[in-house]
């Protein structure tokens, strides 16, 4: 009978082992989910401008476990003898915070559609959780008010989510809508007024209120007309003409005048922009009045600077990752909802401390004494912390301005009187100050990759899931992009009149040419790409391996745009092929050809001095094919590397003078890159949206807006 006993008495300590063992997981696991849901939430708020793949692929990979890590802790709670109203506490919290960091980290189109499993998995631990609730033991009636607080709340997030979902499944009408109002936009224009970009006047482009008109009514030979429902829906449609003139009102100084002026042109934009991406040709493509628009109009030198025209493009693009990737749906007004957060927050953290704290409060009989009411606290905390956040993040977002905007524009009201109900907190009219993108671009040299053999482990371990790396790839970290670099390529743009070519205006001009035109005529662009890149890479190696000389400051300006520039055109082959002209395949085909080529050509070859020299080895061996004009015979059918030799060689020749030479290299890339960025491929430039962006996309939108969708063809090839 004592044995009994004793095996009984054994038997229970080992249960309560158990038991202890199994608490103090919950607890860790509690505490890792809130903080890395949080984590997720707060980089919610930064991602447009994450570039780091490493990061990014660790936030969704943070993200994916978390709904793995919550169900693993609902399943403790559900298993275990955890079913106390602190537990449950918990696990209501912990779906709340889920549900706020749903959209944190979405970075391509891909994890939209991963998205629509995870919030069915969500939906699935929400009843979970409410069979939890119903459940639930004890007496603590401040742990039941925010157990419920919490579950609602996620409800109605959850809610939204869902009916995000089936908006975004739904076609975008109002997409239609500005198509076809655009194609009349011209014909209910004034005759009286000019179009004049610095003011707008003459560009009824729709800023809001599309939703209301009807489709276009054409009226056989008498023209076609937009129709309105009646005068009231027509006084609810705001152009930006209205809206330029509306600001010019206003009692602010001109800086911020220009400011609000570019985001809400940067809004009517976007607009315009959906429409490629819905198959869509814009009606104002080739026309001088949206050419005048970005040439007259977006690149200026206003109160705010030079670099209007892309701060405009920027916040264009944001909204365009937006309307992508973080379409959020509020079921209820914006004060409502701050309304919401503030008083769940209120409520939710005074009824747990109070629970905790209080004398309703029974600590468990097992665990470490006090870590549940430390773990309590924290995630009340945290959970009340992050509502009030996200409740101030959206209602000062991009969107809430420009929806303030057109209320004051369409009811004819001042900022200063409407912002009292509407943005409160905003004393000027200046838009939010966000910044969108990192200004980093990527950068690729052959010469210095052509070595490089990937390991590719991650291939290996994932069983080729991940993409391996092609010989040569390395990808370095993106850097800086200089102003000046940027705004050289504007000055380009408004020179050539946006009238497009692939650097043969910049050889004709500096009367190079007869000799240089078959390097503009090799048989793919990404072949041209290739060709001159290694020659401004051997310039670069070249000017750098001399004594310092008298370098004047805008000879170094135009060394660092060329390199900049060249060196960018060859990251986009190297990992971008898709926004080139040539198909992605070809473009890869003929980087891993350049490469194999290089190592032939290069074997034996570690230091820049080495390189350079065998690159005059080589054109030695080609010099016979050169003919007394300077075209190259063997062009079509020689190496990358054999091209680059002989061009070095021929550029040298003709502009021995380094300054000028780096000037030749200057105008060449910032006409070429323009040259390369009209593209049909719109799917690539939301894709890399989500990447951080890319300073090609920004060249695409503002081509787009001026009128120019496509590229002339290039001079016939050899």
């Amino acid at each position: 009978m004592e044995a009994v006993s004793r095996a009984a008495i054994r038997g229970i300590r080992e249960s309560l082992s158990t038991v202890q063992g199994s608490l103090l997981r919950l607890e860790v696991v509690v505490l890792l989910s809130a903080l890395i849901l949080a984590v997720l939430v707060l980089y919610g708020s930064t991602n447009r401008r994450s570039s780091d793949k490493l990061l990014r692929g660790a936030m969704w990979m943070a993200y994916s476990m978390s709904y793995v890590v919550v169900s693993y802790a609902v399943g403790i709670i559900q298993d275990g003898p955890f079913r106390g109203e602190t537990f449950v506490l918990w696990a209501a919290a912990l779906l709340l915070i889920q549900a706020s960091a749903y959209s944190a980290p979405v970075h391509s189109r891909r994890d939209v559609d991963q998205r629509k499993k995870l919030l069915l998995q969500h939906v699935l631990q929400t009843g979970l959780v409410l069979w939890l609730i119903v459940n639930a033991t004890g007496r603590n009636a401040s742990y039941r008010a925010a157990i419920w607080a919490f579950w609602s709340l996620n409800v109605l997030k959850t809610a939204a989510k869902i009916a995000e979902m089936i908006q975004a499944s739904r076609p975008d009408m109002s997409v239609k809508v500005v198509a076809e109002y655009m194609a009349v936009e011209e014909d209910i224009t004034s005759d009286d007024q000019l179009p004049d970009p610095a003011t707008m006047q003459g560009y009824r482009y729709i800023f809001h209120g599309e939703e209301i008109m009807e489709p276009v009514i054409h009226d056989g030979g008498h023209g076609a007309r937009f129709n309105m429902q009646s005068q009231s829906a027509a006084k609810s449609v705001v152009t930006i003409d209205q809206v330029y003139q509306w600001i010019d009102h206003q009692p602010y100084s001109d800086v911020e005048k220009d400011r609000a002026k570019d985001f809400c042109l940067a809004f009517a934009l976007f607009k315009l922009l959906k429409r490629r991406f819905y198959g869509y040709v814009p009606a104002e493509a080739g026309s001088d009045k949206a050419r005048d628009l970005v040439l007259n109009g977006l690149i200026h030198a206003g109160a705010t600077g030079k670099d209007a025209a892309f701060r405009v493009v920027e916040a264009e693009l944001a909204f365009l990752y937006d309307f992508f990737y973080t379409r959020n749906i509020v079921l209820v007004g914006a004060k409502t909802y701050i309304f919401i957060a503030v008083a769940v927050a209120g409520l939710t953290m005074w009824t747990a401390f109070f629970g905790t704290l209080g004398p309703g409060y029974h600590r468990p009989h097992i665990g470490v004494r006090d870590l549940d009411r430390s773990v309590t606290m924290l995630v009340v905390v945290i959970t009340a912390g992050l509502e009030v956040f996200q409740a101030v993040v959206g209602f000062s977002s991009n969107w809430r301005y420009v929806k303030t905007v057109y209320r004051c524009v369409r009811d004819e009201r001042p900022w200063s009187k409407k912002r009292r109900s509407h943005l409160w907190w905003k004393e000027s009219i200046t838009p939010p100050e966000t910044k969108y993108w990192e200004d980093k671009v990527g950068e690729y040299v052959l010469l210095k990759r052509f070595n490089h053999h990937p390991f590719n482990l991650l291939s290996w371990l994932t069983l080729y899931l991940v993409e391996p790396r092609r010989q040569g790839q390395k990808r370095g970290r993106r850097k800086p992009l200089p102003p000046e670099v940027k705004r050289a390529v504007l000055l380009s743009m408004k020179q050539s009149h946006c009238r497009l070519s692939n650097g043969v205006v910049t050889l004709r001009r500096h009367h190079l040419l007869p000799r240089l035109a078959w390097a503009c005529r090799l048989p793919k662009i990404t072949d041209q790409i290739l060709a001159w890149h290694i020659v401004t890479t051997s310039c670069e190696w070249d000017y750098s391996g001399r004594p310092a000389g008298r370098a004047t400051a805008g000879d170094e300006l135009h060394r660092r745009i060329a390199t900049k520039l060249s060196n960018y055109c060859a990251y986009l082959v190297a990992f971008v092929p898709e926004m080139l002209p040539d198909p992605s395949y070809n473009a890869e085909q003929i980087l891993d050809s350049a490469v194999q080529q290089a190592r032939d050509h290069l074997d034996g070859c570690r230091t820049a001095s080495s390189i350079l020299h065998r690159l005059g080895d080589i054109e030695a061996a080609e010099r016979p094919y050169l003919q007394e004009s300077g075209t190259y015979e063997r062009a079509s059918s020689a190496t990358v590397i054999e091209r680059a030799a002989v061009l070095w060689w021929q550029l040298r020749a003709a502009v021995p003078a380094d300054a000028r030479r780096w000037e030749v290299l200057a105008e060449f890339w910032t006409e070429f890159l323009l040259f390369l960025a009209p593209s049909d491929n719109v799917d690539i430039h939301a894709e890399m949206l989500g990447a951080g962006g890319e300073f090609m996309t920004q060249l695409w939108a503002l081509l787009s807006h001026a009128g120019v969708l496509e590229r002339p063809p290039v001079m016939h090839r050899q």
